[in-house]
């Protein structure tokens, strides 16, 4: 008996692709750049927190084909190794407007993304950072949200998320104008500890 006889059909993305079919992290790239070998080429550790290329603006990318695929190959293995869902290139140490959106593996790499629509409902989520490690947040975010941006190919796309999916994509366009979650709590003092048998649902972090 199959997984899905016995649950039941899997959920619906959170996160995906609405408009165009943009270039994305394939199976194929995903095996391979998540491989123990690629990691320990290509990952890099992520800035963290206080570091100058997390808190400013970003720039819009003026790289090739080729150069693009590169920067996002070393964000995803860089990603894969800190247990992430999502990451902005600025994270790497790399200050241009880059970001790869994998909630659900949606594999979706999104150069100078912009957030065009976001729901008037809100929710109350916690929220984690690859660049602020062993910490989460209690913050308010739209449920939903839809976002343009163009793929390594120059192709232009839009991406539609709902709650973790819409919270992702918030969080790496955030990013690229030098925005931290936590520069949206109302004081440092909401920063709780991670506990140990909560790390793994804080892999949902970006």
């Amino acid at each position: 008996m199959s997984e899905e006889t016995e649950k039941g059909p899997p959920p619906p993305p959170r996160l995906r692709a609405s408009k165009g079919a943009p270039w994305r992290i394939d199976p194929g790239r995903r095996l391979k750049w998540s491989s123990a070998e690629f990691i320990a080429k290509n990952a890099v550790d992520i800035r963290q927190i206080g570091d100058p290329v997390l808190h400013v603006a970003s720039k819009k990318p003026r790289l090739s084909r080729a150069e693009l695929e590169t920067l996002a190959s070393r964000m995803f293995a860089s990603m894969i190794a800190a247990r992430g869902i999502g990451i902005a290139a600025p994270q790497i140490g790399v200050p241009l407007r880059v970001a790869i959106l994998d909630v659900d593996e949606a594999g979706l790499v999104a150069i100078d993304p912009k957030i065009e629509w976001v729901s008037e409902e809100i929710e109350e989520t916690s929220e984690g950072c690859l660049s602020v490690r062993g910490l989460y947040g209690m913050l308010e975010r739209p449920v939903a949200a839809r976002l343009a941006a163009v793929d390594v190919t120059g192709k232009r796309f839009v991406a539609e998320g709902e709650e973790f999916g819409a919270q992702c994509m918030i969080h790496e366009t955030e990013h690229l104008q030098g925005i931290l979650y936590v520069d949206r709590l109302k004081s440092r003092a909401d920063l709780h500890p991670v506990e140990a048998d909560e790390e793994e649902s804080q892999r949902e972090t970006a």
